[in-house]
């Protein structure tokens, strides 16, 4: 069940972290640029999940990824500028949620994927559009976050792991077979097993 209080609180930190700030040059990865662009890139999964750790096999994972990306988007970004995305694998994983992120943010026909590869990723790709519908996208983002917080979908996606059946079939240590003594160190160990 959701908490009302936890979902207030993250839809109040959106909005005064950034829904209000006017948007200036931003580069995802710290590099310059100029106001004209809104820049992801490049490797802008890898970027992401730096900020935001996303566990390989998380439930709904793409939906997660296009709310970590929006969330840079309408923080720090305007109407007007050239959204980049880059995929540096051209993983399929990036071509589903890119898409998603530009319907938001971009008109469909404006979006265009550009092959950026090289010789060890041929498939590589940036996905570029202008930025039209900021106001749309913080709404749609806003109306999101309260239904289920991705912080949420996140924790409760994550894949379910089984006890260690190992560590239960062992029989138990006595508490001094972790302690080095003379003989362990000697003789090479003192009788535990």
């Amino acid at each position: 069940m959701r908490n009302p209080i936890v979902t207030c609180i993250v839809a109040a930190c959106f909005i005064s972290t950034g829904f209000t700030t006017p948007a200036t040059a931003f580069s995802l990865s710290k590099k310059t640029t100029d106001d004209s662009v809104c820049d992801l890139s490049p490797r802008t999964t890898e970027k992401l999940l730096s900020h935001t750790f996303v566990e390989a096999g998380t439930k709904d994972s793409l939906q997660i990824y296009s709310r970590l990306a929006l969330r840079q988007i309408v923080q720090n970004c305007k109407n007007g500028q050239i959204l980049i995305l880059d995929s540096e694998d051209g993983h399929s994983r990036d071509a589903s949620y890119f898409q998603d992120i530009a319907n938001h943010v971009c008109a469909a026909a404006d979006v265009k994927n550009i092959p950026n590869g090289n010789a060890e990723y041929p498939q590589a790709f940036q996905t570029k559009c202008m930025i039209l519908k900021m106001q749309e996208a913080r709404d749609w983002l806003t109306k999101a976050e309260n239904e289920k917080s991705t912080e949420t979908m996140i924790s409760e996606g994550a894949p379910r792991r089984a006890p260690n059946s190992s560590a239960s079939s062992q029989p138990s240590r006595d508490s001094n077979c972790d302690k080095l003594t003379l003989s362990s160190v000697l003789f090479g160990g003192g009788g535990c097993k």
